[in-house]
Order: C-alpha cells, then sequence, then structure tokens
C-alpha cells in the first residue's frame, strides 16, 4: 500500500513539475463542466417532443369574426364542425372544404356566414342570401344563370331610401348573342365586341381570298343576328373541342400552409377547328389545319392557397436540433403531420415506421437503434432521404403530387 501512495505521490509530483501540466489539468476539468453545464441547460431550456399517445391536433376556428383554439380528434373539417356543434347552414361557405383532412397543429378553419345580396340582372333584382367566395359565384349562388362571356360587378349601396336594401350589389353585364355560320356548321356564341370584324378577330376567324361573309364587317352587331362565313372552292371541316379552364392561384394568409380553397369554379371553353381535307377516290387521305376559331372562352377556376406557418415549439426545436434550416420547417412539418401525426413511433400495417414513415422499418432501425423515442435521428435520417428529391421543398412537391414520398 505504501508503494502505490508513493508511486501517485510522484505521478502528482510529476504533473506540478512539468511547465504544461497543471494548467492542462486545470483546462480539461474545466472544458468537462463547461459541457455538463451546456447540456444540462440545454435539457432544461430545449422543449422535448412529447410521445404520449394523442390523437388530438390543435384547431384555431374563426366564426362570426370570433378565433377559437380547441383540441380535437376529428380528421377532417366537416368531423370538426360536427363535433363542436357549430352551426351552418347550406349557404354557409366554409374553408377549407368539409372534407379536407385536419393535417397538423394550428390548423386554421374559417366559417363565412351568408349575408344578404342584390343581384341585378337586365334591370330585375333578386334578393338573396350567399357567402361565395367571388362576385361571380355570388351570382351564380343566387341561381343566376351566367355565360362565359357575361361579367359580374360588385357595386356598393348607394342609396338606401332608392334602393331599398344595404345589401351588397352584384349588376350582371350581359354579352350579346350572336349565330355564327362558319363554313357551313351553325353555332351560338355569346360577345362583348361591337362589330362583326371585332368578332370574327376576338374569335380567331382568319379570311382568305376564297372567303366571303354575309354582312360588312363594319356592321354594328345586334342581339340575335347571323353571321355567316362562306369558303369557295374548297370543301372544308370543321371539328369541336372543349378548352380547359385557366388556373389562377391567390394566396392567403386565412389558410394554414398546404390548405386550399376553391373561390372560383371555373368553366370550360370551346374552339372549332377548321381543316381543309383532300379526297380521293371518295376517301380522305389528308388535311390541313386552316384555322382554331374560339367559339366559347373558358372562365378561370380561382385557387385559394394557405401560406400561414404556425409549427409547435417542441418540433421545431427537434427540427433544429437535427439541423433542419428554418426555410425547410413548414415542408418537413407538412410531410411528417401527414405520414404519421409526428407520432415517432407510429408503423403502419406495411411496417412503414417513424415519422416519415420509412419502409421498410428495417431502414430507419438500422440508422437509428433507439428511433420510438429519438425525433432528432429519425429527422436527419429522412432528411437524408429527401436529398433524393434536392432537398425538402422538392420532398414537399413530390408529396402534394403523388401523396406519398
Amino acid at each position: 500500500m505504501k508503494k502505490v501512495v508513493k508511486a501517485a505521490r510522484s505521478r502528482a509530483g510529476a504533473v506540478k513539475r512539468h511547465p504544461f501540466g497543471l494548467p492542462a489539468v486545470l483546462f480539461v476539468s474545466l472544458l468537462f463542466l463547461s459541457a455538463a453545464a451546456t447540456l444540462i441547460a440545454l435539457k432544461r431550456d430545449t422543449p422535448q417532443l412529447s410521445f404520449s399517445p394523442s390523437d388530438n391536433y390543435i384547431v384555431r376556428v374563426t366564426v362570426d369574426g370570433d378565433r377559437k383554439t380547441i383540441p380535437s380528434p376529428a380528421k377532417t373539417v366537416g368531423e370538426f364542425i360536427k363535433a363542436e356543434n357549430i352551426p351552418v347552414t347550406s349557404d354557409d361557405r366554409i374553408e377549407p372544404a368539409l372534407d379536407a383532412p385536419i393535417t397538423g397543429d394550428n390548423f386554421l378553419i374559417n366559417v363565412y356566414r351568408a349575408v344578404p345580396v342584390v343581384v341585378v340582372d337586365k334591370g330585375v333584382e333578386r334578393h338573396t342570401t350567399v357567402a361565395a367566395g367571388s362576385p361571380r359565384g355570388a351570382v351564380a349562388a343566387a341561381g343566376v344563370k351566367l355565360h362565359n362571356e357575361d361579367i359580374v360587378m360588385p357595386e356598393p349601396t348607394i342609396n338606401f331610401t332608392t334602393q331599398g336594401s344595404l345589401a351588397e350589389r352584384y349588376i350582371v353585364s350581359r354579352a350579346a348573342e350572336i349565330n355564327l355560320d362558319l363554313y357551313g356548321k351553325s353555332y351560338t356564341l355569346f360577345t362583348r365586341v361591337t362589330t362583326v370584324g371585332e368578332l370574327l378577330k376576338k374569335r380567331g376567324v382568319t379570311l382568305s381570298k376564297d372567303d366571303t361573309v354575309n354582312l360588312a364587317l363594319d356592321t354594328p352587331l345586334t342581339a340575335g343576328m347571323k353571321v355567316a362565313v362562306v369558303r369557295n372552292g374548297i370543301q372544308v371541316v370543321t371539328v369541336d373541342e372543349d378548352v380547359a379552364p385557366p388556373v389562377r392561384t391567390v394566396i392567403d394568409v386565412s389558410l394554414s400552409f398546404g390548405s386550399q380553397a376553391v373561390r372560383q369554379e371555373g368553366s370550360a371553353g370551346k374552339v372549332t377547328r377548321t381543316y381543309e381535307i383532300n379526297i380521293q377516290n371518295g376517301k380522305e387521305v389528308g388535311r390541313r389545319l386552316l384555322q382554331s376559331v374560339t367559339i366559347k372562352e373558358p372562365v378561370e377556376r380561382i385557387i385559394a392557397k394557405g401560406n400561414t406557418v404556425n409549427i409547435p415549439d417542441n418540433k421545431i426545436a427537434v427540427m433544429a436540433a437535427a439541423g433542419i434550416s428554418p426555410n425547410d420547417y413548414a415542408y418537413v412539418d407538412y410531410i411528417f403531420s401527414r405520414e404519421s401525426r409526428w407520432n415517432a413511433a407510429a408503423v403502419n400495417a406495411g411496417g412503414c415506421s417513424g415519422l416519415g414513415q420509412a419502409c421498410p422499418g428495417s431502414k430507419l432501425a438500422a440508422a437509428c437503434p433507439g428511433w420510438q423515442s429519438d425525433p432528432v435521428c429519425q429527422t436527419r435520417f429522412f432528411s437524408g432521404y429527401a436529398s433524393r428529391y434536392g432537398g425538402w421543398q422538392g420532398a414537399y412537391n413530390a408529396w402534394t403530387t403523388k401523396h406519398w414520398w
């Protein structure tokens, strides 16, 4: 025992005699204490992701201008509205739609009440209540049929005494109905131009030297007028085709990131394509496109997409610890919310596992041995998986298209 004590004293003395011995010991000791203190602080200050099973998401619903925050197990907007006994009528508008899935915390739902409106069409007033997302939608909801070329103009009530109501007013401006006979085929179309020449130009009719028109090009258009275009010396055939409505997307902060709502239903247009045909021995052997003429203009479809991101702190803490860029938080939250509802221990019927549902689950287990309780390791693993799409934004784009990744 005396030998052991003597040896220890000898080593201690050697450390003291060494020019860097004591400072080195002190440095290592301080470094260890500092690291320990940092870990304790991080553990105390960083929000932790709860793994206790929960089917609830936090929903923020706005009704009559009043916003409430409610935890709910509802899977869809319709289930939530029914479970919370929120009174709605068939005239009210709910965004997102009733069948839209509730896919994350702080999910936004808006209930817009039907309000009185006055639709003025050809001088006739129609009083009703609607909650449409666009002037055109309001008129359609009031039961007034619109042609694609008709225009709806909102107009505030100016004089209650003469107009008899404080309701929002929608004025329908009708397009003129014209009969067009194009190379022997008749169409009924609607237009807002004023002369025969403008009509043909607007619709894409290109007159050749072999074409004749039954009216002078500067003839003013009147409702019910017939305009005929005839081609002499060449046999032609016309084919009608539908034109898909264009889609316009608007960004709306009243909707959650990843949610959307249709503000205006679109309407398809129609074109007729005229071909010059080559007949040999009574059979068609070739055709050449002469022109495409618009018979009915399409009406755009308006879609509102949400961009409000409100992710709980515990999930942000996990993403930050995994090294995810804040610019990608919304994409990660979108995918994890839909794949597992942020349940780190989630396993589906096919054996796919974890926050992002790795298939097979053995891949995740190999990368993160304690994966059921290690969301940070999981997030790093799935971040590497997202790289096959060029990153989290690419993974989000793929998911919104395929509904898997």
